[in-house]
């Protein structure tokens, strides 16, 4: 992808926003201590540990992380890896199910890339030690999820892929000697200088510091933005915070208005909302209603292994029509012993509320799970800002489109993580140190007295969760979106003129402004297509070329 046509009218809309000032961090830069690094990944999932890993070990590379490395999206997934694996599958086949799952808005040469390179990045992940389930004979036992017409997601401990894969590319990040890691670290903003960016404004929690990171190359893999919606399976640091520095430092972002809400989690009031994996659908459990009557096949000829935005929409359909909040996975035809080994972490997770899964209905709902939209990259990771580039789920690659295909997240984590944390090895080793000497003037914060007195904080993002999962959830239409946009800008006039100095703070500004972008992205896209799915329009014609929405942030002006 060039950046420079991705203003082309004919395949892009350009949605402007003003009011994201970066003045969210008050302090005197003599009085702030500074680190100097080669490269600066923000970010401890899958797709930050894995570009810190492909940067050359001469470079120096401080990986920060939001909270401990055990918790991001990437150690909660439990489907798998998507690649194909065996003689009886082909790219072609892969590339295909992605393009269709997609809504035709993916960028085939992005799809193309990741696929081709999927066996080598696997094969690199077993190099390292992930141990995938195999049968008795040694061979890796592959699983199918909703959209692919073969057999091609590798798993581990059954329904624990993403904790094995992050068990033992941890174990890798803590033998390398060049690699640094800070936990507990919450990334505030950017640094950019004459369109540069120069590193990120970062604060310890626990003492309460705020320290300049200087970097000669920046890496983006911050992950998603359940919690800016109230059902999700999405860990709590999932706050937006990537997409959000990244528009106020000027990046340009793509198609926030795709939202992949999964169509099964774990249901029960007062109970913590967990993911209950795709594959378990691809093993042969049913959709059933409250009735106990199957209704997948009634919306769609594939059933329960129609991709996530048919089975969502569908869910909620059948959920209205029988006046449920819910309905249920059905699992019990299975073999119980079998069911036991194939899925241990749902078994354990469902039994803590007295749910038995070998014999019991599981109840389930759409949640917010994946962010289809983000910064915007090229093949190789790069953001519109030099220096700056994103790999994950904050990124906008074009491989997943307007819907992703299951288990691709992780695949697309290995690829661009390795292919942005070596080039941008590669560029830093080629810059001088001479970094160091900006004038920190250029740094766009001043000090601001704090006024959280009068806020409820926690009231207040409890409000927009529910708005955003109400007005911009599943189903969407024109006066819902509306009423959302006045709600979050009645928010924002409180919120977004003060100054904190908390990291609950500065997460709800984060989630206001993905919020209002999300929902200005939703109002603008008068189509239904893949996770994006309005009410009031009609389906997308695959006929007519597909359009993305590309963000810009009218208050900064980039210089090239």
């Amino acid at each position: 992808m060039n950046m420079d046509t991705t203003l082309d009218p004919t395949t892009n809309r350009v949605i402007r926003m003003g009011g994201a000032p970066r003045y969210i961090v008050p302090f005197h830069a003599k009085r702030r201590p500074h680190f100097f690094t080669d490269v600066l990944v923000i970010g401890g999932g899958l797709a930050g540990l894995t570009a810190a890993l492909a940067v050359d070990p001469t470079q120096r590379v401080l990986v920060v992380c939001k909270a401990g490395l055990s918790q991001s999206n990437s150690m909660k997934a439990q489907g798998g890896v998507a690649t194909v694996w065996q003689k009886e599958d082909a790219f072609a086949n892969h590339i295909k199910d992605t393009l269709i799952a997609g809504g035709a808005l993916c960028e085939r040469s992005a799809v193309e890339q990741v696929v081709s390179h999927g066996p080598e990045s696997v094969q690199k992940l077993i190099d390292i030690g992930t141990n995938f389930d195999r049968d008795d004979s040694g061979k890796i036992l592959l699983g199918r999820e909703g959209g692919h017409d073969h057999f091609r997601i590798l798993h581990a401990n059954g329904d624990s892929t993403g904790a094995e894969i992050m068990r033992a590319t941890i174990e890798e990040v803590k033998r390398r000697d060049n690699i640094r890691v800070w936990e507990d670290t919450f990334t505030v903003d950017l640094l950019t200088c004459d369109g540069f960016c120069r590193g990120a404004v970062v604060f310890w929690e626990k003492e309460s510091e705020t320290e300049l990171v200087w970097a000669k190359q920046t890496i983006l893999a911050s992950g998603g933005i359940g919690q800016v919606y109230r059902e999700t399976t999405n860990p709590s640091i999932a706050t937006g915070d990537g997409v959000a520095m990244a528009f106020r430092a000027g990046a340009m972002c793509r198609d926030l208005e795709f939202v992949q809400f999964h169509p099964t989690v774990l249901y029960i009031a007062g109970g913590s909302r967990s993911l209950i994996t795709e594959a378990m659908r691809g093993e042969g459990a049913k959709l059933v209603d409250k009735n106990g009557v199957r209704f997948m096949t009634d919306y769609d000829e594939r059933g329960e292994l129609a991709p996530r935005d048919v089975v969502s929409r569908s869910i909620v359909k059948q959920m209205a029509k029988t006046n449920s909040p819910n309905v249920y996975l059905d699992l019990r035809h299975k073999d119980a012993d079998w069911i036991r080994k194939r899925f241990p972490g749902i078994l354990a997770i469902c039994a803590e509320f007295g749910v038995d899964i070998t014999k019991d209905l599981i109840p389930v709902r759409p949640g917010a799970h994946y962010h289809m939209g983000g910064i915007l990259v090229d093949t190789r990771g790069r953001t519109s800002i030099k220096g700056l580039w994103a790999a994950g789920e904050v990124s906008s690659t074009g491989l997943h489109g307007a819907n992703r295909l299951a288990s691709n997240s992780l695949l697309e984590a290995l690829v661009y993580g390795e292919m942005s944390g070596r080039l941008a090895g590669e560029l830093a080793a080629q810059e001088p140190d001479e970094y160091r000497a900006l004038p920190l003037s250029n740094a766009p914060y001043e000090d601001y007295p704090c006024d959280v007195a009068t806020i409820d904080l926690t009231d207040a993002r409890n409000s927009l969760k529910s708005l955003m999962q109400r007005l911009c959830g599943v189903m969407r239409n024109e006066a819902g979106l509306k009423e959302a946009l006045a709600l979050i800008d009645n928010l924002a006039r409180i919120i977004m003129s003060k100054q904190f100095q908390s990291v609950e703070a500065w997460e709800f500004q984060n989630m206001l402004l993905v919020a209002r972008l999300i929902a200005l992205g939703a109002l603008e896209r008068r189509e239904t297509r893949g996770g994006h799915n309005r009410t009031d329009c009609e389906a997308f014609d695959p006929e007519k070329p597909a359009v993305h929405s590309i963000f810009l942030n009218d208050d900064v002006q980039l210089n090239a």
